[in-house]
């Protein structure tokens, strides 16, 4: 690419050129500080919560368990809305990664003109794609151990390197001679020459329209015009080029937005111009940018009539394109990636005493991950249910026979109806192995007590205090899982006890009816370092899990774990807030309270994830874009 240095140099300029782009106001590595200090108060002031921009006001310290003056905060049920309320300053956002990856494939299927062409090219260019690097969970003060994807907008000499690869890689391919007139046209590969600048100005107008999701400005087809050269005669290489700039520009890896219309009574907020609603629209439900369709009633200014884009968002969501978007949204908020290797400790003589015949093969842990997944496809699409079934559901959606075995049910083909598990054993979604298994011989009911506390109920827990131990508790001698850890974390007088005696532990109590594989058990079999079995004991899944604080109701199975759950409503309330995060790659902030409302409220009475990501593309704080 001849003129690449130039865009390469000015991608860097926008992005921050060193460290990682900052995340709303927060300075990731190599830039500046975080924004957030304070907590949140008694009064439920607007405290940040140690986090990037305010933290939502509301419920402060209302006395849950805590320890060393620090307390459990547990999050508002409903959000206070106010509709004049602004935004925070929104920061520039690049593609992750799968956006870009989806972009370019769907770029060069329109150019070739299909799909089955389209993933020909992508074939050809595997290499640099290949070589991109993976979206990762960002770690946020609130989410130390990684949040979503979306949140990261890293950008490191490899995140050049290889765009700038792939760019070059996708010039060539798309104007090879066999392809250099479905691609430019006709008029690239006669032998008039009269047409020659007619043909260059259709192609910039064209091909730039739909890599930078907009119509191009005079100036800017000026400037394409001028980077193709002094002559406009057909060059394989210059169009090469020209695509190449196209796909290195910021335009293109980046959500760059101006606005519109301002906002009436909020200074420097915008609504979105039909394009930019297209786009943000489109990233958000496909992954990708927008399609004909989309574009169309972008071009024509429809889009911004409620009745269009509420016919745009049922069409897209209706889509199959959705599923991946959303299963990206299920695996970060279920942090599925946490989940070791089941096979690493196969090795070990008492994990294999432990497995028995059920001895882990390194395809299992890929299998758990996908039955939680397959479980939310389920009652996202094809029984779109609320939350009552997804925590409830006795269902079983284990295709990996193994993992079945694991259960006690046939494997799901995936297209009948998914075979039951006996009433109650198992009910819904985090009794499921992904949410049980630790790759040991022993259950980790800390780690699920922290998981459900802070991913389902959304309650805030303080960090452990200084030299506490991560590892997993050693088995004293005779003791179950359960006894080892309350021995060890629920002793009177200790800085541990707070919290783990009312708000962590009992979570993970109530699951101790399945064992480290996820297998249903009513005892737990002991073992000696050499493996020999030495005893069993009853598991006791007796606890008072306090799902609200000051509940005293106790549970002694999961079944009943999980309808106090349901009962909570906060589920729907933490949900909506993992989903806004997800959707605005933030976290949410008090002037947020509108959108979240309407997210909460889409689920409640029974409605469905799509209702949820139907509600969130729907919002105002979606249309538009606050600037200063």
């Amino acid at each position: 690419m001849r003129a690449a240095p130039r865009y390469l140099l000015l991608a860097l300029a926008v992005a921050g050129c060193t460290g990682q782009v900052g995340v709303n106001g927060v300075g990731a590595s190599g830039t500046g500080a975080g924004t957030g200090t304070g907590s949140a108060g008694s009064s439920g002031s607007a405290g940040a919560g140690n986090g990037p921009g305010p933290g939502l006001g509301g419920s402060g310290n209302i006395g849950g368990p805590g320890a060393g003056g620090a307390s459990v905060v547990p999050p508002d049920l409903t959000f206070a809305c106010d509709a004049n309320a602004k935004a925070p300053v929104a920061a520039l956002r690049r593609l992750t990664m799968a956006q870009y990856r989806n972009t370019i494939a769907d770029l060069a299927a329109w150019a070739v003109g299909g799909a089955s062409a389209g993933q020909t090219v992508m074939t050809e260019i595997a290499a640099p794609i290949g070589a991109l690097p993976d979206d990762r969970r960002e770690a946020v003060p609130q989410d130390l151990h990684g949040s979503y994807r979306r949140l990261d907008q890293s950008l490191q000499q490899i995140h050049v390197e290889a765009t700038y690869d792939v760019a070059v890689a996708l010039g060539a391919a798309l104007t090879t001679t066999a392809r250099l007139g479905t691609v430019v046209g006709a008029c690239a590969t006669d032998t008039s020459t009269t047409n020659d600048a007619t043909c260059l100005d259709a192609f910039i107008k064209k091909f730039g329209a739909r890599a930078l999701r907009r119509p191009l400005a005079t100036d800017e087809v000026d400037f394409y015009k001028t980077a193709y050269g002094t002559s406009t005669t057909p060059s394989a290489a210059a169009y090469a080029d020209l695509i190449g700039l196209f796909v290195t520009a910021p335009e293109f890896m980046y959500f760059v937005e101006h606005g519109a219309a301002a906002v009436s009574g909020q200074t420097g907020v915008y609504d979105l111009s039909p394009h930019e609603l297209a786009s943000r629209l489109s990233y958000q439900l496909w992954q990708t940018g927008p399609d004909d369709a989309l574009l169309a009633v972008a071009a024509d200014g429809t889009l911004l009539d409620p009745a269009v884009y509420g016919a745009q968002v049922t069409r897209l969501l209706g889509d199959a394109r959705a599923r991946p978007a959303l299963d990206e949204f299920f695996a970060d908020w279920t942090k599925v990636e946490d989940l070791p290797a089941m096979d690493a400790k196969n090795a070990d003589v008492v994990f294999k005493a432990f497995a028995g015949t059920d001895l882990p093969d390194a395809k299992l842990r890929q299998a758990m991950i996908d039955d939680v997944v397959g479980m939310l496809d389920y009652y996202t699409w094809t029984a779109p249910s609320g939350i009552a079934s997804l925590f409830n559901s006795d269902l079983a959606f284990a295709r990996d026979t193994r993992l079945a075995k694991l259960y006690g049910v046939p494997a799901w083909n995936g297209t009948a109806a998914p075979p039951a598990l006996p009433a109650g054993q198992r009910p819904g979604l985090l009794t499921r192995a992904l949410f049980l298994s630790t790759g040991s011989a022993n259950t980790r009911p800390i780690m699920k007590g922290v998981f459900l506390r802070q991913n389902i109920l959304c309650d805030t827990i303080p960090p452990p205090p200084p030299g506490a131990n991560a590892k997993p508790p050693e088995l004293g001698p005779g003791m179950t899982t359960r006894e080892s850890v309350e021995a060890i974390t629920e002793m009177a007088g200790t800085v541990c006890a707070g919290c783990h005696q009312t708000a962590i532990n009992p979570l993970g109590f109530a699951t101790e009816g399945f064992d480290a594989l996820g297998r249903f058990r009513t005892s737990q079999r002991l073992f000696d370092a050499a493996g020999a079995e030495t005893g069993t004991k009853p598991v006791n899944t007796m606890s008072i899990p306090q799902v609200v604080y000051g509940d005293s109701t106790a549970v002694s199975s999961p079944s009943e774990l999980m309808s106090l759950i349901v009962a909570s409503g906060k589920v729907e309330a933490c949900l909506s807030r993992n989903f806004f995060r997800f959707t605005y790659g933030r976290w949410e902030a008090a002037a947020d309270g509108c959108a979240l409302e309407d997210a909460r409220k889409a689920l409640m009475g029974g409605g469905s994830i799509t209702d949820l990501a139907a509600a969130a593309v729907k919002a105002a704080h979606f249309k538009r874009r606050t600037f200063q």
